[in-house]
């Protein structure tokens, strides 16, 4: 199953209760000591199904392991967004979902979100609550808990009022 998620290419702006990320970057200064290079709010914001209240925050995407931490960072983020992360990478993000009423057509959420990733998902709620839907289950996960995500088809669900804030690493591998 390929990726659907809707990702917007029209010009929509963020909308101001979407959650905004500090992002801290480490390096070396020119004495070769340990110190913070960058530290200023993630400006790689992604609009999810033309609802500027349903985004996307990616911090850091990398093509392969093992990571090179010398010389000057490079984020991976300037290229196309996609989901899926590099085939030997990793991509590490925050979605805020809206409830299932604020952006859903009609056409049912799970035609227009159900999914897979040719990836190795860690994703951990950080506030709210939210539904992951498969095929033949489905199971309701609030903040803390941790879903591992196998690369099978799937699809979020927030049915509850308030927006729900999830992190995710995605690890290359492949879908099933």
């Amino acid at each position: 199953m390929p990726e659907n998620i809707p990702l917007s290419d029209k010009p929509i702006a963020v909308a101001p209760t979407v959650q905004q990320f500090r992002r801290l970057i480490t390096g070396l200064d020119d004495d070769g000591h340990s110190t913070v290079i960058s530290d200023e709010t993630c400006a790689h914001v992604q609009i999810i199904a033309d609802t500027p209240t349903f985004a996307m925050t990616d911090f850091w995407r990398h093509e392969k392991v093992p990571v090179d931490n010398a010389g000057a960072f490079d984020d991976g983020l300037s290229g196309p967004v996609e989901i899926s992360p590099p085939p030997s990478g990793s991509v590490f993000r925050i979605v805020e979902f809206p409830p299932d009423e604020a952006w859903d057509d009609g056409k049912g959420v799970r035609s227009s979100m159900f999914h897979s990733t040719a990836s190795l998902d860690y994703a951990l709620v950080l506030r709210g609550s939210i539904w992951s839907v498969m095929d033949a289950d489905e199971r309701e996960l609030t903040a803390g808990d941790v879903l591992i995500q196998r690369g099978t088809a799937h699809l979020w669900s927030n049915r509850s009022d308030e927006p729900c804030l999830i992190a995710f690493v995605l690890i290359g591998g492949t879908a099933v």
